[in-house]
């Protein structure tokens, strides 16, 4: 009976030592250095693909001139009993043109215009241009804005789901870590994997950000409908392995303390 006390007070130790959680510490852009001046890259718009959703908005010095190339909101602006446009109606926010699948859209009085391949400050150019160019509009001033840029994080992030962004083109794969709450410490800081469609294709990336590096990464400024999946490392399979002995830990305990009291009885 003793020996067998002893055994299982040794099994016991064992579990104890395995069950211990070595923590993970999250240390990004470990490689640079204080004081040390890296080159950055020139930040990059993003392009207008098919599918995409644009609120174009048109103004000028005579915004009656420009009430015939927005997208006017039912009812927001009446014609006065003189016969005048009441010029304090102002376009839809929510009203949008989709890029067609051959890349353009259709743009009021001015047609059909290319729009996937080009950023939205070149569309808005280029529509300045057109106005111009066909003495529509002199002193036109054209805003473009991409309205459905959403990106998608999986996997080991403190917060997963899906990211509407609005008012902002330029959104890194940092800025969307930190969106989602940070990784856990089941994260793979070195295989963080990004899902994008380009051109009717999807292609995947892996990037780390453990080091610099990830600012030279293709996938480092994000684009529409990009998935970031992070990878889990080994611990968390570890911690599976580790779930399952909690319970043979709680059974040994168990007999451990019924032979003990057995023994204490039995002297």
């Amino acid at each position: 009976m003793k020996h067998l006390f002893q055994i299982l007070t040794v099994f016991l130790i064992v579990l104890s030592v395995i069950s211990c959680r070595t923590r993970t510490q999250l240390v990004y852009l470990e490689d640079m250095a204080p004081g040390v001046e890296y080159p950055a890259k020139p930040a990059r718009d993003l392009v207008i693909q098919p599918d995409d959703k644009l609120v174009i908005k048109v103004s000028c010095k005579n915004p009656e001139l420009a009430l015939a190339f927005n997208m006017p909101t039912p009812g927001a602006y009446s014609i006065t009993p003189e016969g005048n446009i009441n010029s304090s109606s102002s376009p839809n926010a929510d009203s949008h043109y989709t890029v067609c699948s051959d890349g353009s859209i259709d743009f009021p009085i001015l047609g059909k215009l290319t729009a996937s391949g080009l950023t939205c400050r070149q569309l808005s150019e280029s529509i300045k241009n057109e106005l111009r160019t066909r003495n529509l509009i002199t002193d036109p001033f054209v805003s473009t804005e991409i309205i459905n840029f959403t990106y998608s994080v999986l996997g080991e992030a403190k917060k997963v789901g899906t990211v509407e962004v609005r008012g902002k083109e330029r959104v890194t794969i940092l800025d969307a870590i930190a969106q989602a709450g940070d990784l856990t410490q089941y994260s793979k800081l070195d295989r963080i994997a990004v899902i994008r469609e380009e051109n009717g294709n999807r292609q995947i990336y892996h990037c780390n950000i453990r080091t610099k590096d990830i600012f030279d990464s293709p996938v480092y400024y994000l684009k529409q409908n990009d998935i970031i999946y992070v990878e889990p490392n080994q611990q968390r399979a570890q911690e599976e392995s580790r779930r399952n002995m909690q319970w043979v830990f709680t059974g040994a305990s168990l007999i451990t303390t019924i032979i003990s009291l057995v023994a204490l009885i039995t002297k």
